[in-house]
């Protein structure tokens, strides 16, 4: 019998918690990532067949436009944003665009992106989320909707996929390096700002790695995600350089308190 795309192996699942020690509240939720979540991918283009609002422009600065359509205009203050839209900023330049959901995004410069799919659905209970992420560096708000049903939030780049049910964090993607790089396939990076979300690899979709608040990982290619660990000071102040403000609140992950690998200090 012909497996679908997402099914994943009753041990995996258990290697997934024993390796993350976490308790019966994160594994059960690492579970529905694993056996329902992936089946969202493919079905994203044919959520609105068509334009449909998913969200509208908060603040921005800069040089920010918006590609409808398969035309381009500037993108104002409360314009709005609707699934299959892209959204480019451009040197120096930054854009927030709140989502129907009041969930929040905001764009570094130089970031291209586009909301793939966008459903939210108060009287059934459903949120799904898909941006798609060409390149550049975003930061995300999840709104927390606790008595939804599906609340699934992702973000997919070249390498990975990235997602999320209810927290901040944000994903960078580098389609291009230097030569001299060791990884030649895009590079993704994920940071977890608060609570969790899931990483995995576009290769290996049944091996997602678990990230809690400042822990970080990496896809190279179409390799499994970097063992998670905990971001450096360093790499804090360089990943949310240009996205520490969301809306009219300043946002800062707590300081980590392991060491680089994720365990705790001796």
């Amino acid at each position: 019998m012909t497996r679908p795309v997402g099914w994943v192996e009753r041990s995996a699942t258990h290697q997934v918690f024993s390796r993350q020690g976490a308790g019966m509240k994160i594994a059960a939720k690492i579970f529905f990532w694993l056996t329902a979540v992936i089946a969202f991918l493919p079905a994203a283009p044919q959520l609105a067949a068509a334009p449909e609002l998913a969200a509208r422009a908060g603040i921005l600065t800069g040089t920010v436009t918006v590609e409808r359509a398969g035309k381009q205009e500037a993108l104002k203050a409360g314009d709005p944003v609707f699934i299959k839209d892209r959204i480019l900023t451009g040197a120096g330049s930054s854009a927030e665009i709140v989502f129907i959901d009041q969930s929040r995004m905001k764009l570094a410069a130089g970031t291209s992106l586009e909301i793939a799919g966008y459903v939210y659905n108060r009287s059934e209970k459903i949120r799904q989320g898909l941006i798609s992420l060409t390149y550049g560096k975003v930061r995300f708000a999840v709104q927390d909707l606790q008595e939804f049903n599906d609340r699934r939030f992702r973000v997919q780049t070249g390498t990975a996929v990235v997602g999320s049910l209810d927290t901040g964090f944000i994903v960078a993607y580098d389609r291009e390096l230097p030569r001299d790089e060791v990884c030649r396939g895009g590079l993704a990076t994920a940071l977890c700002l608060e609570n969790s979300i899931i990483v995995f690899s576009l290769e290996f979709p049944g091996k997602p790695a678990l990230l809690t608040a400042n822990m970080m990982t990496q896809v190279c290619g179409p390799n499994l995600p970097a063992p998670p660990r905990f971001a450096t000071p360093a790499e804090l102040a360089r990943i949310l350089a240009g996205l520490d403000r969301i809306g009219n609140t300043e946002i800062t992950p707590s300081v980590p308190t392991g060491n680089s690998t994720g365990c705790p200090p001796k």
